[in-house]
């Protein structure tokens, strides 16, 4: 199963939906881009400055996503110039119905460069695109 990094954090981070989350992840190898390692430190950052978490926390968060990479548990694909030419396909193929984002472009350009289960989202618009897409989805 491909998430994008707002599922990841869901993952790491003690959210409303978070159970779902992990629920829903059961059983799947996962995937993501490795455009995740500077999204989510992003979004731990974030969280920081908004007193979600402390910077210890913060830390623990970190270390803990990055030995799910070093134990297999979560495999991220390298970017690389294929990926973005691919990427901006993607936009094109969805415009001018889905304003796509250029990140969330390199992570449906990311899914649809490797086998894996469905693509599992919480951002509306990388949704409709994929949907739009062909794309095996979650809900």
């Amino acid at each position: 199963m491909y998430l994008d990094t707002s599922v990841l954090v869901k993952r790491y981070v003690a959210e409303p939906d978070s159970e779902h989350v992990d629920e829903i992840v059961v059983g799947f190898t996962l995937v993501s881009s490795e455009l995740a390692l500077g999204e989510l430190w992003s979004a731990l950052l974030a969280k920081e400055r908004n007193k979600v978490l402390t910077p210890a926390a913060r830390g623990k968060v970190w270390e803990a996503f990055l030995d799910d990479i070093d134990e297999g548990v979560l495999r991220l694909i390298p970017l690389d110039g294929v990926m973005i030419r691919d990427a901006n396909d993607i936009m094109l193929r969805v415009h001018p119905h889905v304003p796509l984002r250029t990140l969330d472009a390199i992570h449906l350009a990311t899914y649809d460069s490797v086998v894996t289960g469905p693509i599992f989202t919480r951002d509306k618009l990388m949704l409709a695109a994929a949907k739009l897409l062909g794309f095996a989805t979650v809900e």
